[in-house]
């Protein structure tokens, strides 16, 4: 194949495996690596761009969309690196503007475009339709796309999406900044207690008692009353339940107004509130954007964070990076216009990307589109109570929400629930902001059991 603007296949090769997939590897200039994944023989008809994850830096897995008819293409973003790595953004002489663009925009438009050409190379006919699957970046990526090139894709599946991420990148640090000024670095199992409790607490407001808070709006706790609690690593103090309020709370200016959300109660601390041996270990993506993207000095040292300097940093965070990294634009129209269906879903109990922020982005969607009846007509937003960041966590999680999303484009059956599995246990994922509840018959193990409730 060729193509006018320099690409070259670099790879193509054919897996051993049933069904047979092609795997055709492209550099896209100057350093975009993708890959397309071909099915041999099983074709669906449709192409799939696939998202990647943190600061990306190496091509996402797109065999396994192959392997269930897709043609399948992704990317490592233009840049060679762990996807918690965000060095290869500043160099000695400045940040590298070029990489910025491929990681944020030009990377995902340039593989759907080499994608779905090289897709109609080897089938002899253009995919019928075109989704993109994505969670964390990737679902930022899939808005990135709704936002900028709406014609791109069909349909877009976006879960956790790490839009307004000059916001919480930040506030993934805050329960750092808050251990080291309150000189408290709250050991994991006083966490741990925190979380059974909080969770034995507001757990049955569903109407069953299944380790998940269902309805967090209705979840009123105060960690100070577990003062005095023995656990396996100390007991609980009063400095660790004021720990626990502000992670909760989010970070704020000395002055209490809000910067950014907090992670909310039942979410796991191990990810942003991680201790060994009586000092931080803040998440690699946090410290790095401090590092590289705020400071932009390799020596920088989150020590020298306090309550007060946070605020100097999130202003700078969301200024200098809000118009680049945001990925918020709630002008949805020209993607409604293409005929475009966009399905959100995030855990309530994401331990990184605090759920919030796709909330009110998506109320902010509402508000541009013309009402919450006008907006569901192409996007819906559905949450899932006690499920992790993009999986994990004591909830069930989406199912295989592709496949709704497949219906919706296709035969116009847009999902009033989602079905989310975990182990034996299946739910039904409620559309914002309605929250499912046991209706009193038959097994709590399964949705068909469960109503949601609560809708505007």
């Amino acid at each position: 194949m060729r193509f006018p603007d320099g690409t070259t296949v670099t790879r193509a090769s054919q897996t051993t495996t049933t069904p047979v997939i092609c795997n055709v590897e492209l550099l896209v200039p100057q350093n975009i690596h993708m890959r397309v994944s071909l099915p041999v023989g099983t074709w669906n008809g449709r192409f799939q761009g696939v998202g990647g994850g943190g600061f990306n830096g190496s091509v996402p897995d797109t065999e396994s969309a192959a392997r269930t008819g897709y043609a399948a293409a992704g990317s490592d973003s233009g840049h060679t690196a762990d996807s918690s790595d965000a060095s290869w953004a500043w160099s000695p002489t400045g940040m590298n503007a070029s990489l910025i663009n491929d990681f944020l925009s030009r990377a995902l438009h340039e593989t759907t475009v080499k994608g779905k050409s090289v897709t109609q190379a080897f089938y002899g006919k253009s995919p019928n339709y075109s989704y993109w699957n994505g969670c964390s970046n990737g679902g930022r990526e899939g808005l990135q796309e709704a936002q900028v090139r709406p014609r791109d894709y069909d349909g877009i599946l976006a879960g956790a999406p790490a839009i307004q991420a000059d916001r919480f990148l930040p506030a993934a640090m805050w329960p750092q900044v808050v251990m080291h000024e309150l000189d408290d670095f709250v050991p994991s199992c006083k966490f741990d207690a925190v979380n059974k409790a909080v969770t034995a607490a507001c757990d049955s407001r569903d109407g069953v008692t299944d380790g998940v808070i269902t309805n967090l709006g209705s979840c009123r706790f105060n960690p100070t009353s577990l003062v005095g609690t023995a656990t396996p690593c100390g007991t609980i103090t009063a400095k660790d339940a004021a720990v626990v309020k502000k992670i909760w709370d989010g970070p704020r200016r000395p002055d209490g107004r809000r910067l950014w959300y907090g992670i909310l109660p039942g979410a796991s601390f191990a990810r942003l509130a991680a201790t060994a041996e009586g000092d931080g270990v803040p998440t690699p993506l946090a410290s790095g954007w401090f590092t590289y993207w705020l400071a932009k000095d390799p020596s920088f040292d989150w020590h020298s964070l306090t309550m007060s300097n946070f605020t100097h940093y999130a202003d700078q965070s969301r200024q200098e990076w809000g118009p680049v990294v945001g990925t918020d634009d709630p002008d949805l129209s020209a993607f409604r216009a293409a005929g475009g269906k966009l399905l959100l879903w995030h855990g309530l109990a994401d331990q990184l990307i605090p759920p919030q922020g796709t909330i009110r982005y998506y109320e902010q969607v509402t508000a541009a589109m013309g009402g919450r009846a006008k907006t569901e007509k192409f996007a819906r937003l559905f949450t899932a109570p006690g499920v992790g960041h993009c999986r994990g966590g004591s909830g069930a999680a989406p199912a295989d929400p592709l496949a709704a999303l497949v219906k919706w484009v296709e035969h116009g059956k847009a999902p009033t629930t989602l079905r989310a599995e975990n182990g034996p246990v299946s739910r039904p994922l409620c559309r914002w902001p309605a929250v499912a509840r046991y209706d009193g018959h038959g097994s709590t193990y399964d949705a068909a059991n469960f109503r949601c409730s609560g809708r505007r």
